[in-house]
């Protein structure tokens, strides 16, 4: 069956949904609310400090071989390329900020992941008035989302883990600028349950380490799948943004999650017995922190209240039924008839406030049609709501109906149908929170004016047409996928996650919110032959992604120097007729324009 989690825009904005979190262990139902209570946490991974003592040894030795073959010049790679601002190269060199270390497809609704365990910072004690208890743990927020001696952040993944695992679906991105100077892979992906039980050869798993342009601090990135590393090697630069790996449960590590460290105080000796690389905490902003100041260029909150999942159903959903359980029963549906039972899941993080939601279901004419209420009395962080089922009767209109929630002072929306319309001919304006799903085409005239409250999707299996006086105006928002009646869903059984659109996120889409895009593609529409031109003042490297309506890519070249001009010609002759999308990647922007296919 395809993925929820598959959403292919076409023409329409693209938006960026950047959330992050790290991974630990989460807890399993059978029936009803799952997962973990707000209190401690539990070790999902256990990188000892043998493993890191290691590998600090063999980044100090490597750091020593790059330089001496001159692979170390930062300034050679930043006089390159020109970078956006504010960015962190952009920063002091002694002051490096990361970004967050991993993203999914930018147009995707929800989170995809939260934060379990953060750093340690006091072994002995933030609460119990000793100094010297080796068994008392503290986070930067004087909690306790952490396990003892804990030295990076834990972020696991949601909601489905080992589909998301098995598809590279979570990207893991570089979270600064900078030198890869270690890479490991070769381990086996798949470790689960037990902590004192797992296979490899070391604790970290597949793994990459990136030295920043200060020369002393590094970041790491741990327990990746085997085989979805970098191509970049040791010595080669990494800007942020650039894909690293993909999420998965190598080395010491009890279910899939990205274990992020960040450690300074490198020296570039090839001396293996000094102890330099001191793990430091990349939060700040309580009593309890090391530092002043965050490492963070947006530093997420503590509590980071979302919607990880709506879905619909045609049968109950399944559960996990432990850590290493990898089978999971889904019936995800979309296209429902008169008769039929709907099942409908939620999953949500962070819900800690005691707040009661209320889930609602409005009709194709924006009415109410149903709407249940549940509560988080144990107040797990990561919790699914009872199931709810309600049956579709005969006399229920047709049309495409919306499954929303508001949490965290945003509205969430899913969308499904009674009696899957063939086509849709849409006109006229259009504002708030609705979505059209056909099984054929939509041709719109719609016009949608500026507000951040208009929300309007198209989703149609075979394609969307947009006509000559539709306008989406800046400022709202407006999708459109090949994600209608059949595709959004189909059949039943675990569930499988689509590749993102993109290796790397944070990018500015010059065509999102009805802006004008500065890549000029001519003639257009095309036979299939076509030209690609970009302009930028100066010196800049830039690579050309185009993708079909399925989200392939059927076109790309590498990163190339410019000069003022980037000027291409494509040739898709041959492709079958249709919308491309035509991504141009410049340093960490994203420009994106369409070609027409006849």
């Amino acid at each position: 069956m395809k993925s929820t989690f598959k959403k292919l825009y076409l023409p329409a904005p693209l938006q960026c949904i950047t959330l992050v979190v790290f991974a630990a262990c989460i807890g399993f139902a059978t029936n009803a609310q799952v997962v973990k209570p707000a209190g401690k946490t539990t070790a999902v991974c256990s990188v000892t400090r043998a493993d890191m003592k290691e590998i600090d040894q063999q980044v100090r030795i490597n750091i020593a071989r790059l330089k001496a073959e001159g692979k170390l010049d930062f300034k050679k790679y930043k006089q390159a390329a020109e970078k956006p601002a504010p960015d962190a190269a952009a920063a002091p060199a002694a002051n490096i900020l990361f970004r967050w270390p991993m993203a999914t497809a930018s147009y995707r609704d929800f989170a995809s992941w939260h934060i379990v365990n953060f750093v340690d910072l006091d072994p002995d004690s933030f609460n119990d008035n000793t100094d010297r208890n080796p068994d008392e743990i503290g986070d930067y927020n004087c909690g306790d989302r952490t396990y003892d001696g804990h030295a990076g952040i834990d972020i696991s993944i949601d909601p489905y883990r080992w589909e998301l695992k098995n598809s590279g679906f979570i990207k893991v991105i570089a979270a600064a600028d900078g030198i890869i100077v270690f890479k490991h892979q070769g381990e086996f992906d798949e470790n689960c349950g037990n902590l004192d039980n797992w296979q490899g050869s070391t604790g970290r798993g597949n793994n990459v380490v990136i030295l920043h342009e200060d020369g002393t601090t590094a970041s790491f990135y741990m327990h990746l799948k085997d085989g979805s590393l970098t191509t970049k090697e040791e010595g080669d630069f990494i800007y942020a943004g650039d894909y690293v790996g993909t999420v998965a449960s190598a080395g010491r590590s009890s279910e899939p999650h990205l274990h992020f460290q960040v450690n300074t105080g490198y020296v570039d000796i090839a001396n293996g017995n000094d102890e330099t690389g001191n793990r430091i905490d990349p939060f700040a902003g309580s009593t309890c922190t090391e530092s002043a100041s965050t490492s963070w260029l947006n530093q997420l909150p503590y509590n980071d209240p979302a919607v990880l999942t709506l879905e619909t159903h045609n049968a109950q959903p399944g559960f996990y039924t432990d850590a290493c359980d990898q089978t999971i029963t889904l019936s995800p549906d979309n296209a429902f008839t008169s008769g039929q039972t709907i099942w409908f899941r939620a999953k949500i993080r962070d819900w800690i406030d005691g707040a009661t939601l209320t889930f609602n279901i409005y009709k194709p004419d924006g009415t109410l049609w149903r709407s249940y209420t549940r509560t988080n009395a144990n107040a797990y962080r990561e919790a699914y709501p009872t199931d709810q089922s309600y049956v579709l009767a005969s006399t229920d209109p047709a049309g495409t109906y919306r499954y929303t929630v508001t949490f965290g002072g945003k509205t969430y929306s899913h969308y499904f149908t009674k009696s899957c319309q063939v086509s849709l001919g849409l006109s006229g304006a259009v504002s708030g929170q609705k979505g059209y799903m056909v099984s054929n085409f939509i041709s719109s005239f719609q016009t949608i004016a500026a507000s951040s409250a208009n929300y309007i999707k198209y989703m149609a299996d075979g394609y969307v047409t947009l006509q000559p006086g539709f306008r989406a105006t800046s400022g709202c928002r407006f999708v459109a996928n090949t994600e209608g009646c059949a595709n959004s869903t189909a059949g039943s059984g675990r569930a499988v996650a689509a590749t993102p659109a993109t290796d790397a996120v944070n990018y500015k889409d010059a065509v999102a919110n009805g802006g004008k895009t500065p890549v000029k593609i001519y003639p257009n529409p095309s036979d299939g032959l076509f030209n690609v031109q970009y302009s930028k003042k100066g010196k800049f490297s830039a690579g050309i992604v185009i993708r079909n309506a399925t989200g392939q890519v059927v076109y790309k070249n590498a990163l190339k120097q410019y000069d003022n001009t980037l000027q291409e010609q494509v040739n898709l002759a041959g492709k079958p007729k249709g919308v491309y999308l035509v991504e141009v990647l410049t340093n960490n922007e994203r420009i994106v324009s369409k070609v027409m296919i006849q």
